[in-house]
């Protein structure tokens, strides 16, 4: 796709794209993937990518080589639904949402927690990839919890058990639910994740500062809130997750409206089945209140991955 054969409604599009993206301060910015890696991270094809900065997306020369953020590239995948392993591994939320609503009584999640393999993310993950020999250290508060089963060699698995048919709508959270009605999905710097001043000038938010910003305002709305940072359990892979509960008939219950508004206007989600306040159920784990480094490798943060198994089954079974 390039300029001389886009569509007039096409150029609005990627300019407003790339409008969101520059809301960013070009401070945060790390020019660093090239055009080799915006095709095969992230599904952007030379054409495109060209468009894209005719559009007025940020980038460098260096060397001769011209090179792009990373998060501008995700960011503009994401927006364009392009094949990348990270709008597929969004999908891939929908099916557990879906799949925890729909279980006819119980599923079992096994979750392996292992390096990734992968180029560092910071997007993604923490810190750069470990290499193949190198030996998981898993953190104190993921080995103190009694689904931990880990053995000598650093490896973990956590096994989760969560009740089917546990979601529904609660209209107590529409009020809260619906303040992020006109916040933009988009992954932002790290620096960033918990800036409400950002959030406030630029509408844009990712779910750690989305969940952020909900539990700062569900106090004035006298509901009681907390955030929450866990996994989010999928199969075949679970993602770690930043999400907000609320404290409703005695017990904490899970919402991330933000990411519903987001598969719902995606398409990938009824929107009229699975409105901002209904809850996304024991799908989202949680682990801490805040963010923590899940695991390390050699004393540093290094990126994970989590292989998830589910079956269907009573507890205990």
């Amino acid at each position: 796709m390039t300029r001389t054969y886009m569509a007039e409604s096409e150029e609005a599009a990627l300019r407003a794209i790339v409008e969101r993206i520059r809301r960013v301060p070009d401070v945060y910015r790390v020019f660093r993937q090239d055009t080799r890696d915006a095709g095969w991270h992230h599904g952007i094809e030379p054409p495109l990518l060209e468009a894209l900065m005719e559009a007025g997306l940020p980038f460098r020369r260096t060397g001769g080589t011209v090179r792009y953020d990373q998060l501008d590239l995700a960011n503009a995948s994401l927006a364009l639904r392009m094949p990348s392993p990270r709008y597929l591994s969004m999908r891939g939320w929908s099916a557990a949402i879906r799949a925890t609503a729909n279980a006819p009584s119980t599923l079992t999640y096994e979750v392996e927690v292992k390096p990734s393999g992968r180029n560092g993310d910071p997007a993604a993950g923490l810190g750069a990839a470990p290499t193949t020999d190198s030996r998981l250290e898993p953190a104190a508060p993921l080995l103190a919890r009694p689904e931990c089963d880990s053995s000598a060699d650093g490896s973990v698995t956590l096994t989760r058990t969560v009740h089917g048919q546990s979601t529904r709508v609660f209209p107590e959270a529409e009020a809260i639910t619906n303040l992020v009605a006109p916040i933009h999905f988009h992954l932002i710097p790290p620096e960033l994740r918990a800036d409400l001043a950002f959030l406030a000038e630029s509408r844009l938010a990712d779910c750690a500062l989305a969940s952020t910003f909900l539990v700062r305002e569900a106090g004035a709305l006298g509901l009681r809130a907390r955030r929450s940072f866990g996994l989010f359990l999928a199969a075949p892979y679970s993602i770690p997750h930043a999400w907000m509960e609320l404290h409703i008939d005695g017990r904490w219950v899970s919402f991330d409206p933000h990411l519903l508004n987001l598969l719902g206007g995606w398409g990938l989600l009824p929107a009229d089945a699975w409105p901002a306040n209904r809850s996304i159920g024991e799908a989202a784990w949680r682990l801490a209140a805040d963010e923590f480094v899940l695991a390390t490798s050699g004393g540093v943060p290094t990126q994970l991955s989590f292989p998830t198994r589910a079956r269907d089954g009573q507890i205990g079974a």
